[in-house]
Formats: C-alpha cells, structure tokens, sequence
C-alpha cells in the first residue's frame, strides 16, 4: 500500500500548491506576515534584483525535453491503466486501486508539463517519478515473483528513472544572472563567469562543469586569464551593497546577527544535509552488526542478509559523496560571502574613521586603535576565523545528535556496560573545563602578541632605507624578533593546552572501549564476539568524531568570539563627521544648505587632535576658537611661526580633528576639493595616473599639458625615459621631494575642484620654479577657485593673494585682506617677511630633483636608472609545475632531522599498534568458538596459549590494556612533537626571512611593494605556522594508511589484488589534472592577495588625502576589484576540489562494497571479515586522502617556496667584520676624507654615475657639493654610506679603507640628515636615542639647543616629558619632525656629517636659529652638504662642483666666484640670488 500512497501523496501535494498558485488566493494579512517570517530564512541573501548589469533572459528552450517527459509520462500512464485493466480482470482489488492511482497520477503529471512547461527542473515531479521507482525496487525485493513479472518491474524502474533523468537536464536557472557566463563549450576566460549559473541538475551533483579547466590545466600552466570571474551572486560589490542596506534599515543590529541573517538558506542547508550524513551515518555499523552476525552461523538466508545490507551499505555510501558536494558548496558558499563582508567591511570602516596615524597605540592598555599590522591581521586572521565558523557551522548541531545515537546504539549491543563508557567521557569533560578557560586567555594574549609583532615588523619595513642609512636595521631586527618571540611564547603555551586537549579526545574512544569491554566481559561475564567487538569499536569512532569535534568546536568558537569582538572592536572606533566623507555626507540640497556654493571657514569651532583618552584637557595641542570665512573664488594665506597651527587648520577644514565647539563649512562632495598636503602622498602608479587621480573628465590632453607647465614639470618629464608615464614607487621613491610636491600639486589643480587646499607646496622648490608656481599655477590656472594657501612665501605670495590669517601657536592672532597687510609697513609682523627658504630635497631618491645647477643649461642631464620605460615594479613572481624538493628540504632542515624521523617512526607504530588491536579483537571473538581457535599458524601469536576468555578473560583484558596504552602514549608523543617540530620550523623561517630582508639592498625595496613583503609575513608565515605541519603529517598518513591497508586486505584475500590495483589505478588516474589545476590556482591565489594588502597600506597612509579628493568609492570600488580577483581563484579551486572529493568519495564506495563481496564470496572466518571490511574503508579513505592531501601538501608549501624565494634576495656587505674593526674613536676630528679614483656603477649594465673621482676633504671642514641633476652629488653621499658599493676606486676616512670594515661600523660613524624625516611609534626619548646610549640630560640639552622644548610644550603651559607618545606619521608639524630628526642627527655626534637640506619646513627666524646651532654643535666636525639652493653653500670653506660623474672645481666659494667662465659663476649668475652673490664679489675685490 505504502507503494502506491508515497507517490500519490507527492502529486496530490503538487496539485494543491498548482492550484492555489494559479488562483492566488487571497490568504489573510496574519497569515501573509507569518508565511513571510517563516520563509524569509529561507530566501537567498542576493537576488537578481540586488545585482548589478543586466540579466541574461535569452536562455535556450528546451522542447524536446518537455515534449520527452509529456511521452514518457504517458507511457507510465498507460502502463498502469494496461496493469489496472489485468487487475481488474483478476479481481485483484489491490492491484487495481494501485493501477488506477498510478494512472491518473502519472496523467496529471503528463498534463502539467504540457499545460505549463518547465523552464527549471520540475522538483515535485522527479521527487514523484523516483518514490515509484524506489516502490518498485523494493517490490521486486521483497515479494515473491513470478518470471513474467520481472519485465514489468524491470520496466517500470527503467521509466522512473527515465523521467527524472530528463527532467534534470533542465537549467537550473531560468534567468542568468550575467550575460557573461560561461556556456560549456566555452573555453575557460577571466571575460566570462562562472559556470555554475548555467547548469543542469546533473552537472552540478557530478562536478562535471569545472572540467573545460582542468582539461586546460593538463595542457599548460594556467594564468589569471584563464580563471572564470566570479558570478554576480559573489561579487563583492552585490554583497556589501545589499549589507549597507541592511545597515541603514536596522542601524542597531550588530555585524554578527547580519552575518546570520544574510547566510540563513546556507545555514539551514548545512544544518539538514549535516543532519543526514549524522542520521544515516550509522547505517554502515548497524550493516557491519548484521553482516558479522550471520555469518556467527552461516545459512543461505543469513548470507542473503549480508549480501542485502553490503549493498544497503553501498548506497549510503553514494549518498555520502552526494551529499557533501552539496553540503561542502552551500558551507563554502557561506564562508566566502562572510569573508568578504568582512574585508569590505573592514575596509569601508578605513575610508570613515579617523586617521590616527599620529596616535601611538598602547596594547598593553587595551586601548590602542588598529594600525596597518592589526588591520592586516585583522583581516588575514580574524576575518578567516569568524568565516570558518559559518563554514562549519552545522557541526556544533550534529555532534550532540551523532554523539547520542551512538550512545543508544552502544547500550543495544553492549547494555548498560556501554552506560561506563560515558562515565569516561563525562570525566573527559571534566578535565577539558579549566583547559578550556585557560585556552581562551591564551589565545587573547597570543593574537595581540601576533599584532605586535606585525606593528614592528611594518615599522621596520616602511622605515628600511633610514635604518640602513644610521646603521639600525640589526637592531630594529632584533626588535622584531624579540616581539615573534614573545607571540611564540604564547604559542608554545597554546601547544600545551592543545596537546593536553587532544591526547584526551584521541585516546577517548580507546579509553570507553577498554572500560566498557572490561564491564561487558569482567562484570557482566557476556561473551564479546567479533560482531559485537567491532561494531562497538565502530561506533566508539563514530563517538570520536563528535566528541572531539565538540571540545574543538568550541574552543573555535570562543575563538572566533574573540575574533568577533576586535573586529567589533575596530568597527566601533570613532568615525570622521558624516560631512566630512563623501560616503556619508548629505547631497547638496536648498533646505540644508549645503552645496557647492556653501560658506568654506569655521564659526567658533575649536578643534583638538583624535584621542583616544576622553578627557579633553590632556590633548598636546587645541586649535581655536576659529571664527574664519574665507573669501570664495580667491587666494588665501595662512602664515605663522613653525608649531602655529598652519597644517592643523587645514586639517581641521577637512574633518581631520575633533570639533570641540563650533562648527565648520565645507561641502565635499562631487569633488569639490582637493589637497596638496604638505608631505605629499603619491599613488603607486604612472606620473600620469597620480595627476589624473580619477578625473571624472580623464585625461584632458590641453588642460593636462597646461596644468604640467603651471607646475614647472615639463623638463622633469623630457629627461625621463618614459615621460609621464614613469612609474611612482611606494612612496614616491623615485622622485625627489620637490618633484613629488609638484605632481601632488599638479594633482590638485587638475582636478574639478572648486576649492583647493595647499598645506606649503612651494618649500620643497627653488626660489626660481616657486615663482614660477605663483604666477603660472596659483595666478592663473587658480583664478575663480578658492585656494587656501600655507607658506612661509609670504612676501611672493601676497601680490596674488587676497587674504591672509595669521596664526599663534593654535590661535588666530590676525587676518585682513592682502592690501592692509601689505599697507602695515613696518608694523608687519617678522612671520610675514620673506621667508626665502632653501631649496631641500631628497636627491638619493631622485632622478630630476630640482636644482638651480639646472639653469645653468636650460636642461638636465637624464639620470641613469635601472627601470626600463617607466616601470619600477615588476608583476609579482609565480612559481610554475612542482615544488621543488630543495622547498621541501629546506623545511625539515628548518624543523630539524630527528624530529622528523622520530614523527615517521611514531606514525608507524601507530599503524602497527591499530592493526595490531583489531587483530587481537578478531581472535579474541573467535576465540569463544574452539573450532576456530588455535589456528595452525608457524608464527606463535601471543594470544595462543591464552586460556580461553569464557572460562579467563583477564589476560584477554590486560592485553588489550597493553596494547590501548602503547597506541595512547605514541598518540601522545606524536601530537607533541609534531607541535615541537612546528614552533621549530616557524621560528627558524621567520628569522631567517627578517635577517634575509634587513640585509637586502636599498634597491630591492625600491622595486618591491612593501605589502608584498607583508604578504610574506602574515599569509605565508600563518600557513607555515598553523596549516603547514598538519598537512605534512596527513600527507605521510595516507601513504602509510594506503600501504598498510592495502597488505592487510591482501594478506586476507589475496584474490582481491587485481582489483585493487584497477582501483588504485582510477584513483590514481584522476589526480593529475587535479594537482596541475589546483597547484595553479593556489600559486594564482597567493600572488593576487599581495595587491589587495599593498594598496591597503597605501590607502592609510594616504586617508586624508582620499577623503579630500572624495575618492572613498573609488577605493572601495577597487579594493571590491582586488578582493574579487582573489576570490575567483579561491572559488574556483573549492570547485575544482569538490569534483575531485565527489568521485574518490564514489570510487571509496565501490571499495568497500566489493570487498564486503570479496570477503562473503571466499567465506573467510567472520574475525577476517570484520578485518577486512574495516581496512577496505580506510583503504578508501586513504586512496583519496593520498592524492587529496599530497596535493594540499604541495599547495601548503608553496607558502614555503614563497619565503624561500626572499631567502635568496641579494645581500649588502657584512654588518661587521670581527678581523678588522675601525677604533673606538675612528673618525677622529682629525681625519681626512681621501676619495681617489672612484667609479661607481648602479648596475653592471649601467654606464658609471661617478668616473674617477678623486678629491681630499681636511678635517673639520664644510664642504658644499653642487652639480646639474644627474652629476653625482647624491651617488657620491650614497658611495660615502656603501648603499652603493664602488666599482674601483676607493674612499678612505680616516686612513682606513671604507669597503675594509662592516656597514653598521660605518654607518654609525656617519651622519645624514634629509628632508625626509623617519620617526618610529614610542616617545620622544626612543627616538632620540633607541638604544638608551645617552643621558636624559643630554636629550635634553640638545632638543633646548634645537629649540623644541617651547614648540612641543602644551598650550595648557604644562612641561613636556621625553615620554611624551609620538608615532611614525605622527601628529607633529612637518616642522617640528624636521627639528626632532636634527636633533636626534646632533646627539649622535660623529666627526662626518651629509647634510641635505633638511630645514626647508621651518620659519625663517627659527631656521637662522637652527644654522647657528648646527655651526656651533658640528664645528669640529666634517661637513658635507648638497646643495640644491646655492645660497646654502656660499659660506662654506670649499664647494665641490661635478658634472657628468668627474670634479670640474673644486676650491672656495669666494674665489671659484671670481673665476671667469667658471661653472660655479655661470650656475651663480643664473640663480635668483646672484645680487647677494655679487655683492660678496665686491667685498672680496674691495679687500
């Protein structure tokens, strides 16, 4: 009856939900609201109306297929009615009421198709066609049939499964969410997207989509352009569209329950299909139970039995592999939709919140905000774990279910002996609970070591080329180590409670099957047969799973709890005002009034810099109360001593500072403004792009080449290779100060921007180009733009400017327009007269830097560089085939030999001991049965002369005791030692890879993008941490699990051989586009997460900048491009993996079940049998683990090969040679500096930069260096520092050999000071003095004579401290982090200093000042300046002119003056100062 009601009960569903969808009945508002609640977790996140693009309706029709399912369902119809008519005319009354259900119900499926034809597989309908199928089958097994029948069963299945086959080929979606989806015969593209949404049913259960890549894979390597794009239901943009929505509707909803929420329908899928592999996974020991119990008496029903529950067996298998595939997609599927709302998140947050780079963070407090380290570790850390949780979020479900089935199951079989093996897990718990705890506060503490240890590893890197040039980055290094250190302390202290946790849930199922075998045997005096013995091991390692996953899941849920709150932690920081970002600033509209043509200035507003500490009165600085409007459409000045405030109000007019009081007019939006900050921040891109800056009108040819002559660009541009189109390193490496000033200036005036802010542009430029900029660019291409203008150019500027402010260390002391400042006369305060600043900049990292020499020619001469037509970077390596095995040695070599060998010698005593104690069980089983006891065997077991265990089970009991504790304390030391191994390998790696990178050459950092070295140091140091070790020990698992399994079933039936090896052949056959895809996609994945993480810290170090621009879309629509590049790869490679899982999970299936066949065929003993049936399923498993986990094995190590690869980076010269140090006091202020014969070559391909250079400097004296831009000045202080070691030649400093001493000696005994200023997170005194060599009263005495004590002292009058926090970027005034760095130049005291300009952001009366100080402090020192503004120079003792890498003069200043056609006269004569020049040629013929 249940054959006929199943089906009929599926139709009759189905015509009730055909009719009230075709009604539309109109159901009650209650019931339309709870039908809504009960259903919306049920709906997908995304829907095609939340993607973006347009939809794809032109999907192929499918007649044939509808007009084959009408066919086939009337054949089914008319079967039955010729099956009703035959019952009839037997009366049989039962097979007539199902001939007439059958008819009508396969008629009104016949009908249904043709009323309405499918466009997506009929579900309902194949649901209907396969419950008859399955009723028949069952029929045909159960009921005694005659010959004649079996055709019309046989049939009847055949139909069935007919119908739905056709059905499935159907699309499974009627509309494609893209019209770039991939079609099947497509060949794989980076221009179309992911199969999966042009699928049909049965491609997508078998995978077999994916195989047009991996049959490309078999044929070549693949590349980026070879990976489908994600489908629009992953991108990135669609997701965090759809959740900034959510946002704005349920603002007080947290970023957990929305993660929820937006993953309900994967959630649920997961929680049902976990439920299924948990239910119907004791199908296998229940088979096992009754496969072993009939054969205990063999008869030809009992063997049928078996037969019957083998195959039982065999389809639960296949539902297994159907069933994961589904599950494991719906799971990754939530995984990768949570991990990328959470990087989106993240980075969105970044664009909003305020820019705390001037913040030092304080850890310990547990107050410190996010820098770029925690940020990365927030997102390669934290997000990942929050995410794993929703990938295995069904687990925590079904392992109290699976856990509780068993339990029953186990008291079925053993009774209330079982009861005593939940006693042991009880206990378990017990001793899991105060580890638990303790594991928690270890892993708080051990991730906030992981962000120190980023912090400095950051600071070290983004500060590479100072260090190198003072002679610390081994110290620095060493910084960096001591914080891995620590983070691998807590790490050990985590391995700890980890090895304690998982020796207890390992040994678990051994201990409960010792106790309750004792209790079952000892107590109960019952008789363990094999049947019994191995189904209850059976369902002890089906007890293991759950009952270590339990523990597991939730540690990694605590885990991920913490995980959750600093990310929550991150989210929550303080945000910059809603006007302040366009992301959130209102549009312009009349009733807000709010718009373009708004007020700029501020009304009453006081303003203090981000803090984190509440209290308003501890902040260093307050700015205010401002009450300024400035004129619309004109130039403004702000002017004012160093320290004043002149950065801060800019900043302050952006949203950069907290308001305190009052309030500020600015509308941003639309790109009304632009910036150009005083440290200006260029993007790693062309010259081109950074002026382009995403311009709504692009590149506008005539406005661009107007704007780039404004700017005095255009001779920098001819001499480069490449023009604009040269390629900007990170941080505008390759250009010199005051070229990265004016293109970031250029950028400002070539924008739309109807306000324009320039926070001191013209200090980085000669006199000569900054009037150039004043007239061509503020004049002219500013006129009608409201421009606001920081200087301490005030005399140039104020014939341009319209008005001016004034300001006093943070208050307004004055303002009026231009003329009544230029009418006060004599009254005009000193901050207000020309100010005329030197010319600074950084030629060591200049190819054109700007430089009165210049004029001499009108031209420069182009500068030879290593890059080759503009491009600095190149792409990032990837490694293509195998890993090599020098990867792999170079691992165990890092870890140690022994502890590997000792790991391999472990693993096989614990294969031994396992096959050992199935053995011994078997025989004890049998043992109860003396006509299959005491085997003739030539081998004396020791179970042998054993009493029997019905009359003595003792020995039985202390044997197997033996043997538990053997496999327990091996399990014990592998567990530890592969932890030890590990922490090994990871600590040497790292070291080695800092140490490798610290002595790496200036220029491989020039060329390589800071976040692909970060990439290094978090994603593959992580893998190599945590994932790296475990894989390895899989891998050598499954070839010990394959080879052992495979001579047990052998050894037992060695007729199975032949097919065993076909098996291992198919298994094997299989892997090799596998690995090839897979290796491919992970490398590919690799190499495109260094991009997303480079332009994030690019992204911070420039916030301010992207917020002015109102460019935060534009870098959240590139980072959405970033994240999904990576994300295809990721994608595509779980897919990859799916197919691959899908068919060995098919092939293991077959596995077990032919040997199950095998075993009942020959009629081994029910103790080899049991033997058997268990090695076959891990003989399947291992098959499939084998190439599975070799292939992650060599996917894990490309982290390694990564790192190997930096370990192979060129190196500087020694640090120190021990042999042949330089004295204590070497320099001597007595000592020369000798340079003879020096050439030196920046690369062996490259002409010499200096040729034969040769020149004696005295003792004490000031040396100024001039030439044209490429003639050598900053090779020759490079060469003076060996950042660029001598072709011949050599330089002698003191009568010793530079190249004949380490680095750290001779940088250390060298001074330069820059314009360039590194500063480092800690306080005033780390900075002064890292390395605490010098007293607090010599810190002190050298920022008095550096005049900033009364700079940095509060405006609440308060002292300072030399505590006082400071950071990298800090939230000092340029000029004041120019003073810091001389001062800490000074303190250092060595007899040889490179000065480089580096007062350019001071006032004038400060700077004459500081020039006093620097004669009096380094008077007895040698002095060696470049200079870029003669003026500088025109005091020193001798000037050194060079052209073309060779001396042309070198002599004083006074007489080279007087030498006719002389090249130092000629570069005076053309400079903006030659009256004072010529003036002082007076005096010299007056004397």
């Amino acid at each position: 009856m249940f054959g006929t009601l199943g089906p009929a009960s599926i139709i009759v569903f189905t015509a009730l939900y055909d009719f009230i969808s075709a009604l539309r009945l109109r159901l009650p508002k209650s019931f339309r609201s709870l039908w809504r609640a009960f259903t919306s977790p049920l709906l997908d996140f995304l829907r095609l109306e939340d993607l973006e693009g347009p939809l794809d309706y032109d999907i192929p029709s499918f007649i044939w297929v509808h007009r084959t399912l009408i066919t086939l369902g009337l054949v089914n119809t008319f079967g039955h009615l010729a099956y009703l008519v035959c019952a009839v005319d037997l009366r049989n009354y039962a097979g007539s009421i199902q001939g007439s259900v059958g008819c009508i119900t396969w008629a009104y499926a016949s009908l249904r198709v043709w009323i309405k034809p499918p466009k997506t597989p009929p579900y309902l309908l194949m649901l209907f066609s396969i419950a008859h199928a399955v009723t028949a089958a069952v029929g045909f097994v159960i009921r005694d049939i005659t010959a004649g029948s079996v055709a019309i069963f046989v049939l009847r299945i055949l139909f069935s499964i007919l119908y739905a086959w056709v059905a499935g080929i159907l699309p499974l979606q009627s509309i494609r969410p893209a019209k770039n989806v991939a079609k099947p015969t497509d060949i794989p593209s980076s221009s179309i997207s992911c199969p999966e949404d042009n699928v049909n049913l049965w491609s997508w259960c078998t995978v077999s989509f994916v195989e047009p890549l991996l049959s490309l894979a078999e044929k070549r390597t693949l590349n980026g352009s070879d990976i489908w794009c994600l489908s629009p239901f992953f991108k990135h943009k669609n997701l965090f569209n759809k959740c900034l929505k959510y946002r704005s509707r349920y603002p007080s909803h947290s970023i957990l329950r929305f993660l929820l929420v937006s993953n309900s329908l994967d959630l649920l899928l997961d929680i049902a299909l976990e439920m299924w592999g948990a239910i119907v996974g004791f199908v296998p020991p229940y088979a096992l139970r009754v496969i072993l119990s009939s054969l205990d008496n063999p008869t030809t029903e009992s063997v049928s039995r078996a037969y019957w529950w083998a195959f039982i067996t065999f389809v639960a298998h296949l539902s297994f592999a159907q069933v994961d595939w589904l599950k494991n997609w719906h799971t990754r599927r939530c995984y990768e939709r949570t991990r990328g709302q959470l990087f989106c998140s993240l980075h969105y947050k970044a664009l909003r919140r305020q820019d705390i780079s001037g913040q030092v963070s304080h850890e310990s407090e547990g107050s410190g905000r996010a820098d770029l380290g925690k940020i990365v570790n927030l997102m390669q850390g934290d997000a990942y774990a929050v995410a794993q949780r929703f990938w295995e979020f069904a687990a925590i479900f079904s392992s109290p279910i699976r856990l509780g089935i068993a339990l029953v199951f186990l008291y079925q079989i053993l009774g209330w002996s079982a009861l005593s093996g939940v006693v042991v897990i009880l206990v378990a718990y017990v001793l899991n609970y105060p580890l638990a705890k303790y594991n928690i506060y270890v892993t708080r503490a051990s991730w906030k070591a992981k962000d120190r240890r980023m912090s400095v590893v950051n600071e070290l890197l983004q500060s590479i080329r100072f260090l190198k040039y003072y002679g610390w980055e081994n110290h620095w290094a060493r910084s960096a180590r001591e914080s891995r250190e620590t983070e691998l302390d807590w790490r050990i202290k985590e391995n700890i409670v980890d090895t304690i946790i998982s020796f207890i849930w390992t040994w678990i199922p051994s201990a409960t099957a010792l106790v309750s075998f004792l209790c079952y045997t000892l107590i109960a005096k019952e008789k363990l047969t094999v049947a019994k013995a191995f189904t209850s091991l059976a369902l002890f390692s089906q007890l293991q799973e759950p009952m270590t996953a339990l523990p597991g899941q939730f540690f990694a849920i605590l885990h991920a709890y913490v995980s959750m709150q600093r990310i929550e932690g991150f989210l929550s920081e303080d945000e910059v005002p809603d006007w302040a970002s366009s992301l959130t600033s209102p549009e312009a509209t009349a009733d807000l009034d709010v718009g373009p043509h708004s007020e700029i200035g501020f009304h009453q507003a006081t303003f203090e810099w981000h803090s984190a500490s509440t209290v308003s009165s501890e902040a260093r600085f307050r700015l205010g109360p401002l009450n300024v409007q400035f004129p619309k459409g004109v130039l403004t000045l702000i002017t004012g001593d160093t320290g004043s405030g002149k950065s801060a109000l800019l900043a302050a007019l952006l949203g950069e500072m907290d308001c305190i009081s009052g309030n500020v007019s600015l509308y941003k939006r639309e790109h009304q403004v632009a910036l150009c900050a005083q440290n200006p921040w260029l993007e790693h891109a062309t010259i081109r792009d950074n002026i382009i800056f995403g311009s709504e009108r692009g590149y506008d040819k005539e406005r661009y080449e107007a704007v780039v002559e404004a700017c005095a660009l255009v001779r920098d541009l001819e001499v480069l290779d490449a023009g604009d189109m040269t390629e900007i390193g990170e941080k505008g490496i390759t250009l010199s100060g005051g070229q990265r000033a004016r293109v970031a200036l250029a950028r400002a005036m070539y924008s739309e921007a109807t306000c324009i802010l320039l926070d001191d542009p013209l200090a980085a430029v000669d006199m000569h180009t900054a009037q150039h900029i004043v007239q061509c660019c503020l004049s002219k291409l500013g006129q009608g733009r409201t421009i606001v203008l920081v200087t301490h150019h005030t005399s140039l500027c104020l014939p341009v400017a319209s008005y001016v402010v004034e300001l006093s260390r943070g208050q307004v002391i004055r303002t009026g327009s231009a003329r009544e400042i230029s009418n006060a006369g004599q009254g005009q305060p000193e901050t207000l007269v020309e100010a005329d600043e030197s010319t600074a900049e950084d030629e060591s990292r200049s190819l054109t830097p700007n430089n009165e020499a210049d004029i001499l020619s009108g031209k420069q001469t182009p500068v030879a560089s290593p890059t080759v037509k503009g491009k600095l970077v190149e792409a990032e390596v990837r490694a293509e085939g195998h890993v090599p095995f020098r990867t792999y040695w170079t691992y165990i070599e890092s870890a140690g030999t022994l502890p590997w060998i000792l790991t391999f010698g472990l693993m096989l005593l614990i294969r031994f001991i396992n096959i050992g104690n199935q053995v011994f069980l078997a025989k004890w089983g049998e043992a109860y049965n003396l006509s299959t006891f005491y085997p003739t065997s030539i081998i004396d077991y020791p179970w042998e002369h054993l009493p029997p265990p019905d009359i003595d089970v003792k020995p039985w009991l202390w044997i197997y005791l033996y043997i538990s504790m053997a496999g327990a304390f091996s399990v014990l030391g592998y567990i530890a030692l592969g932890y030890y191994t590990s922490l090994q390998a990871s600590r040497s790696l790292f070291i080695r890879l800092l140490n490798r990178l610290v002595r790496a050459p200036s220029r491989f950092f020039d060329t390589t993008p800071i976040g692909r070295i970060l990439n290094r140091f978090t994603t593959d140091i992580n893998t190599i941490d945590g994932a790296l070790q475990p894989s390895a020990r899989a891998a050598l698992s499954g070839v010990l699990n394959f080879v052992a399994s495979f001579i047990v079933i052998i050894t037992v039936i060695p007729t199975f051989a032949p097919f065993a090896l076909v098996i291992a052949w198919l298994y094997v056959r299989l892997a090799p586009r596998y690995v090839k895809a897979l290796r491919d996609l992970r490398r590919l994945e690799s190499v495109s997460l260094s991009p997303a993480f480079a332009g994030f810290d690019e992204l911070l170090r420039g916030l301010t900048h992207v917020r002015a621009f109102s460019m935060e879309s534009r870098y959240q629509d590139a980072f959405y491009c970033k994240v999904d590049t990576f994300q295809s790869f990721d994608h595509v490679y779980w897919i990859v993996n799916g197919w691959l899982r899908w068919r060995y999970d098919c092939l293991g299936s077959v596995v077990v079940y032919l040997t199950t066949l095998f075993a009942l065929w020959k009629g081994v003993t029910n103790g080899s049998t049991a033997i058997v049936i268990v090695q076959a399923g891990i003989f399947a498993e291992a098959s499939r683990q084998l190439v599975r986990v070799l292939a992650q094995l060599e996917l894990d190590f490309n982290s390694v090969e990564r790192v190997v690869e930096y370990l192979e980076v060129p190196q500087e010269s020694p640090s120190i040679i021990e042999s042949n140090r330089p004295p204590a006091y070497w320099p001597s202020s007595n000592g020369e500096l000798v340079v003879e014969d020096l050439v030196v070559k920046y690369a062996v391909d490259l002409p010499p930069a200096l040729k034969g250079l040769s020149f004696t400097i005295k003792p004490s004296e000031k040396v100024g260096v001039v030439g044209r831009t490429g003639s050598g000045k900053s090779t020759l202080a490079l060469s003076l520092l060996r950042m660029v070691e001598a072709s011949s030649g050599r330089i002698l400093i003191d009568g010793i050999d530079i190249a004949s001493i380490g680095l750290e000696d001779l940088r250390t005994r060298i001074t330069i000071v820059s314009q360039d200023v590194s500063l480092f997170s800690g306080t005033i005194r780390s900075n002064l003095d890292p390395f605490g060599e010098h007293t607090d009263r010599d810190c002190w005495d050298v920022l008095e004579r550096c005049h900033l004590v009364n700079l940095l002292r509060p405006a609440s009058g308060d002292d300072i401290t030399l505590d006082m926090p400071i950071s990298q970027t800090g939230a000092l005034s340029a000029g004041e982090r120019q003073l810091l760095a001389l001062a800490r130049a000074i303190l250092r005291r060595t007899n040889i200093i490179i000065m480089d300009e580096a007062t350019s952001q001071i006032d004038s009366h400060l700077d004459d000042q500081i020039q006093n100080t620097i004669r009096e402090e380094l008077s007895a020192a040698l002095v060696i300046t470049i200079a870029h503004r003669l003026k500088t120079i025109i005091d020193y003792d001798r000037v050194l002119v060079l052209d073309d890498g060779q001396v042309v003069e070198l002599g004083e200043p006074k007489e080279l003056l007087k030498r006719a056609g002389g090249a130092f006269r000629e570069m005076c004569q053309k400079s903006a100062d030659w009256p004072m020049f010529a003036a002082i040629m007076d005096d010299v013929g007056q004397t």
